[in-house]
């Protein structure tokens, strides 16, 4: 794990470390965590206890599947069509062949299942073999990132369509002029004004965000991803804000390392993070920079941009890229969730 000195905005995101079990919801729905969420009681070293429960509610607003420029999806409410508890990696694995998970395939066609875990497998960082270890913490890690990703593109549609709306004559009305003024406020921006909440309110290229986890959590490995579902180093500063304090704190340093209920929440707060600090305002300028020149995102280059995340500096934007290059993650950054059933299958 990298000596990390990311800085954050917001608070920690609850504290109940998930140790013995992961919960895997495979969503039949855009909004995964708001159409199907796992949480978990299970008693350490055990089989039994297990409770599982499944929330669901509606997804709002539409949702847009292209770079964030393109034609807007209205969103599909379906139901998870599968929860299921797997305390190991054998047992994940087995999951991954059931829905015919396979990197090959996604590599291939794009297309990656809608299979979020809770946690992390506890005997990840005893998997023999450090390839399968890495495949795991791939498969395991893309649809969460992805899916963080549609949620902002959700927010990046409405935006363009209020921009343009209001470019071309139209009054904004009082609910969106109500929406803009509450975006502005969670991404810490001056103004409501949509073209500058379009430079926040975008997403992170999935080989970016996978290089990071892997850096930041061993590949899923560290005490950090074991104890608190935490893969990317996220500080907190603030005594009132609960966390993890590290083994080798330096003396006089009061941080703890960011933990979260679960995996997802912390990938959405990563995902904030890094939309949100002036600390990363370079990284949204060049993000920015390529979406006006070609619309694409390239995780390699942003990883440039990227110089405040770590003491390392330099070093560790090396490091990022030679993850991105030995393991090809460049290709997930073409990588989609895969269509939601009907409601009712």
């Amino acid at each position: 794990m990298t000596k990390s000195k990311s800085v954050n905005a917001g608070s920690i995101i609850g504290t109940t470390f998930h140790k013995t079990a992961i919960g895997v919801v495979i969503a039949g729905a855009f909004g995964m965590f708001a159409i199907g969420i796992a949480t978990l009681d299970l008693p350490s070293g055990t089989g039994a206890g297990t409770h599982a429960t499944v929330t669901r509610g509606a997804a709002d607003g539409t949702t847009a599947l292209s770079d964030g420029q393109g034609t807007d999806t209205p969103p599909v409410i379906a139901k998870p069509v599968m929860v299921t508890l797997a305390n190991s990696t054998v047992k994940l694995w087995d999951l991954f062949r059931q829905i015919g998970y396979e990197i090959d395939g996604v590599r291939t066609h794009g297309e990656v299942p809608r299979l979020f875990l809770a946690s992390l497998p506890e005997d990840l960082r005893n998997l023999a073999g450090f390839s399968k270890r890495k495949i795991t913490f791939i498969k395991s890690t893309l649809p969460l990132i992805l899916h963080a990703n549609e949620l902002i593109l959700q927010d990046r549609a409405r935006l363009i369509s209020i921009r343009d709306g209001a470019t071309g004559g139209a009054e904004i009305s009082a609910d969106d002029r109500a929406w803009l003024e509450e975006i502005a406020d969670r991404y810490g921006a001056h103004r409501p004004n949509p073209e500058e909440l379009l430079r926040r309110v975008d997403i992170i290229p999935p080989s970016l965000a996978i290089a990071q986890a892997a850096e930041e959590s061993g590949w899923g490995t560290s005490r950090f991803a074991r104890e608190g579902n935490a893969l990317f180093g996220q500080r907190a500063y603030k005594a009132h804000k609960k966390g993890i304090v590290p083994r080798q704190r330096g003396e006089g340093e009061a941080f703890r390392v960011r933990a979260f209920d679960h995996l997802i929440d912390g990938v959405k707060a990563y995902v904030h993070n890094l939309n949100s600090h002036f600390a990363y305002k370079d990284f949204r300028a060049t993000r920015a920079a390529m979406r006006a020149e070609t619309g694409v995102l390239d995780g390699y280059r942003l990883a440039g941009a990227l110089k405040r995340y770590s003491e390392r500096g330099a070093d560790y934007i090396s490091t990022l890229r030679l993850i991105m290059r030995a393991n090809a993650l460049r290709v997930f950054d073409r990588a989609r969730l895969g269509n939601p059933g009907a409601p009712d299958a």
